[in-house]
């Protein structure tokens, strides 16, 4: 099973790439994207602005974009079983959970809701014209480590 401390800056780059694009294909403003923290170390984070009135559509985007990050790094890697792997991406695991509680997802519906949502973004990378989106963005952190509102549509969108 893939450990996330084992992350280099270009994996890193695509995991938080994956949360960042589908962010912005669902309407997401991102905010900013980074793979570093404050110390330095390899973690990242993506902030997006959502205008959503409707919570169960808002919580659906949310949990989407969560599991961005890990199919994005899933298919970067070459790795075929996500589901299995999902729960080494702690944070995005939860963040997924909580936004299908959000969207109304009882525990009984959650592993099919998940399975449905996991089809969804792996169809948005399985585009190629996405996949070469996601691919700019993630050049573009590596080299910066941290993209704000402007430089992150000047990658996505290009």
């Amino acid at each position: 099973m893939f450990d996330p401390d084992d992350l280099d800056d270009e994996t890193a780059a695509y995991h938080e790439a994956g949360h960042a694009l589908v962010a912005h294909l669902l309407g997401g403003e991102v905010v900013q994207c980074t793979i570093e923290d404050e110390d330095g170390d390899l973690h990242g984070s993506t902030t997006v602005r959502w205008r959503l009135a409707d919570p169960t559509e808002r919580a659906r985007r949310i949990g989407l974009s969560a599991l961005g990050g890990p199919l994005a790094e899933a298919r970067f890697r070459g790795d075929v079983d996500v589901l299995e792997s999902l729960a080494a991406w702690e944070d995005d695991w939860r963040q997924a959970q909580q936004a299908m509680a959000a969207a109304g997802a009882g525990p009984a519906q959650q592993k099919q809701l998940l399975g449905r949502w996991v089809r969804e973004v792996a169809a948005l990378f399985a585009d190629e014209d996405t996949w070469e989106r996601l691919c700019r963005v993630a050049d573009a952190l590596a080299a910066h480590g941290t993209l704000d509102e402007e430089l992150f549509v000047d990658a996505a969108d290009g």
